[in-house]
This record gives C-alpha cells, sequence and structure tokens, in this order.
C-alpha cells in the first residue's frame, strides 16, 4: 500500500480510551487533510479487539504489539501499576514493530504520556509530534513546577496550604493548590509526571488536544516561551457530529428512552471509562439520585446490576453508551461528570452543564475551570479529598437545585454555556484558529516527504 508519493506517519497513543480517542481524531483530522499521508495506528492486540477494524478512514492502517501491559478491565485496580507497565515494557515491542515496516515513517507522532517516545524517535533520527491529552493548564503547571516549589506551595499540605492562591503561574487564571493535579499531592509520583514534560519538549511539534478559545491565554504563553511550536487539534470530529445532530447508525435502546423524556429534564451521569469510586460512596450516589427524584441515564461500567435494582423508576442505567449522542439529546439537561478531559470537550460542545466529580489525575484542575473559569457547572465537592465523601442528603439535594430549570441560578449556568458553544463556533468554522492549526500541522508533515 502507498506510491513513492506515500508520507507514512507512524501513530502511537498510549493504551487507554481518554488517550487513543484524541489520537483517532487526529489522525482522522490529518488523513483527511491529504489523501498522500499514510498512517500507520499501533494498538494491543486488546485495544483492536475493542475497537474493530471499520469506522476509521482508508488510509489508516491499524497495526498491533502484544499485550504487554495489563488488561483494561482491570487497570481501574491498580491504576499506577498499569501506567509503569506503559512506561517499562511498551518501548521494546514499538521498537520491533518499526524495524518490521517496510518504509521509515517521515513523522512519529506519539501520546507525551509515553516519556520513551522522544528516545525512540531520536535514536532513528525521526521527527516526533508529542500530543499532550489533557488541558493546556496542566502542561503550564507541571512546565512551571519549580515556581510552585520556589513559593513554598509544595509539598502539599490540604490544612496548611491546601486554600493558598496559585497566581504567579505565565498565562494561568489564580488556581487553589487544592485545585492541583492529584498527583502533585503525593511527592513520589511528582518526578515522572515531570519527566513527561521534559520528554514532550524534545519532540519537533506539540500538539494540544484542547479547545484553544477555552483556553488562549495558556496556549500563547506557551507558545512564546518553549520551543517546539504548538497547533491546537481539539475534538473536530466531536464538534462536527454535533453540529450535524447526527445521530448513533444504531438506534439504541436508551436513546429510544430519552426520546420519551420531557426536554431538558434528564441527568447524564458517567464517571469515568476505568476509574471505580468506593462501593460506600456509589452507595450514597444510588440513594442520593433516589431521592432527588430526578430522571437520569447512568453509564455504570460493571455497576450495572447493582444500580439498577433501584433506579427503574426515574432512571435507566447501561453499561456502555455513544456519549456524543446522548449528550446532544435533547432531554439532557445536565451531566454530572468526573471531568475527564474529552468528557468535557464533549459536555461544552453540545452545551450541557456540568456537575463536577473529579475522581484522580487532572479532574480537579478540570472541574476547577468549569466551575471559576468557564462557569458552566457546579462543584459535588468543595474540596476534593479522597475519604471525604459527600452523604445522600447532600446529592438528592444539589441534584434537585441543578436540575430545577426555573432558578435564577441555572438560567444564569445556560447563559453561560450558550457563551461557551458560541466561542466554540467561531473555533471550528471556516477561517477560523482550528483550520489555520490543521492545515499548519498537515503542511509540517508534508515538508519531511520532499524528494
Amino acid at each position: 500500500m502507498g506510491t513513492v508519493d506515500t508520507c507514512h506517519v507512524v501513530a502511537v497513543p498510549y493504551p487507554g480510551r481518554g488517550h487513543i480517542n484524541p489520537m483517532m481524531n487526529l489522525c482522522e483530522l490529518v488523513s483527511g487533510k491529504s489523501s498522500n499521508i499514510l498512517i500507520t495506528f499501533v494498538l494491543t492486540e486488546e485495544w483492536l479487539g475493542f475497537i474493530g477494524s471499520d469506522n476509521k478512514s482508508a488510509n489508516i492502517l491499524f497495526v498491533t504489539i502484544p499485550n504487554v501491559v495489563p488488561s483494561e478491565k482491570v487497570r481501574g485496580s491498580d491504576p499506577r501499576g498499569f501506567a509503569l507497565a506503559v512506561w517499562d515494557k511498551m518501548e521494546e515491542p514499538i521498537e520491533q514493530l518499526l524495524d518490521k515496516l517496510q518504509f521509515s515513517p517521515a513523522l512519529i507522532i506519539a501520546d507525551a504520556f509515553l516519556p520513551w517516545a522522544a528516545d525512540v524517535a531520536a535514536r532513528r533520527n525521526i521527527p516526533l509530534a508529542s500530543l499532550w491529552p489533557m488541558s493546556a493548564l496542566v502542561f503550564s503547571v507541571l512546565h512551571h513546577f519549580d515556581l510552585i516549589i520556589q513559593h513554598g506551595h509544595f509539598p502539599i499540605n490540604l490544612p496548611v496550604n491546601g486554600k493558598d492562591l496559585i497566581d504567579y503561574i505565565p498565562g494561568l487564571s489564580p488556581i487553589q493548590v487544592a485545585d492541583l493535579p492529584l498527583a502533585m499531592r503525593s511527592p513520589e509520583k511528582v518526578p515522572s509526571f515531570l519527566k513527561l514534560i521534559t520528554q514532550a519538549l524534545k519532540a519537533q511539534y506539540l500538539i494540544m488536544s484542547s479547545i484553544y478559545k477555552l483556553e488562549t491565554q495558556v496556549i500563547e504563553t506557551l507558545k512564546a516561551i518553549i520551543s517546539p511550536p504548538i497547533f491546537t487539534l481539539g475534538p473536530a470530529t466531536s464538534y462536527f457530529k454535533v453540529k450535524k445532530s447526527v445521530r448513533s447508525i444504531n438506534d439504541f435502546d436508551y436513546l429510544r428512552w430519552l426520546d420519551n423524556q420531557t426536554p431538558t429534564s434528564v441527568l447524564y451521569i458517567a464517571l469515568g471509562s476505568y476509574l471505580s469510586i468506593s462501593s460506600s460512596q456509589m452507595d450514597e450516589i444510588i440513594a442520593g439520585l433516589y431521592g432527588g427524584g430526578i430522571r437520569f441515564l447512568w453509564v455504570a461500567q460493571g455497576e450495572t446490576s447493582r444500580t439498577q435494582d433501584f433506579c427503574r423508576e426515574n432512571g435507566l442505567v447501561v453499561p456502555w453508551c455513544d456519549q456524543l449522542s446522548v449528550l446532544c439529546h435533547p432531554s439532557i439537561g445536565g451531566f454530572l461528570s468526573h471531568c475527564g478531559w474529552n468528557s468535557i470537550k464533549e459536555a461544552v460542545l453540545s452545551g450541557v452543564p456540568i456537575l463536577t466529580f473529579p475522581i484522580l489525575l487532572d479532574q480537579v484542575p478540570n472541574a476547577k475551570m468549569i466551575v471559576e473559569d468557564w462557569q458552566i457547572g457546579w462543584k459535588v465537592k468543595t474540596i476534593f479529598e479522597e475519604e471525604n465523601m459527600i452523604n445522600r442528603d447532600e446529592i438528592a439535594q444539589l441534584v434537585q437545585r441543578f436540575m430545577n430549570l426555573e432558578t435564577r441560578e441555572r438560567k444564569q449556568l445556560e447563559k453561560k454555556v450558550r457563551e461557551i458553544q458560541q466561542v466554540c463556533d467561531t473555533e471550528f468554522a471556516d477561517g477560523g484558529s482550528f483550520q489555520d492549526n490543521l492545515d499548519g500541522f498537515t503542511k509540517s508533515i508534508l515538508q519531511y516527504h520532499q524528494h
């Protein structure tokens, strides 16, 4: 496959849904721009099994490496162990795969959470584009970590400095110490996260999977201080689906159930693709929803049977759904979310207010942006602490307030949500900054392929 004119690119995502989706989105966009670019997309065998080979462009080719990391099915029970396995065990099979390819790639696009990718590319003298799968805010916080140390805000001790304001990171609106990425609360985890940044900065290009208009200040400030050019290439495929309001090809039962609900009356609940919540907290959420008496659609992986029993009157519990189709449905009036970066971007594009329930990683600063910077949601917990449980009565009152469309605070949320949606429209419209970024990145790839 591929002629003399073909420009070969190898894409290596981190093996998790929150990483594969933005990488796939990026590859679809690039391959849609130029038929001369052929992309070899590397997955573990397990992930190819999950995704299947359909639903992709003709010039994207899936290849696999063996399952050298723990199964996705047990990832939630030991997220740290999973990350360490990715960092220790994936490099060698990727090297072997590159050795076997019939061509030398013009460019490697790798997730920034694969720190060894920069070394692999350098050894082979292949240019690297590093895809940052989180917000630009998180990148900037890690990049300026020395400032946080200088100001005495690390180590983090919530009772002592949790409420202190970090107002000295260039381009960032002030953020409380308690709202920094969760890993920063564990001093032993910080070096591996800082290494992600130093390795990403060795790349020839940095791609932010953000929405430029939502993080303009941060991105512009980073552009001025780091050497690789930054392209902001957010969830355009999702954006265009929202605009077409394309319903899933399959007419799933849950979409038919939503068709029968009143407009804006249903709370959509999704708390992450692999992270688990303590079983006692789960019981409180279930009882709180029941007490709140609101309609809801809950995606509860592995918890389906447990949640199903009590929910029959008010809600529907499903093990999986096509999230974008759900968020775009006129019956949805809110989203109780763990605040994973991809979920937030989809909620923003769909115009749905968010109740934030962060669990780990970058989700706490994401929740801060939703509530404080964009003002399109509320916090379930005021300060995030793992052991700080929220009880059923608080949940019941909160969801009732959140879903009451008649109050002034709710109308204010909806106004903000619409404003942010319109801001995104200008980004993805013809002549918007997104097209400029995509054209710029595609040209950068093609320049490596001039004979």
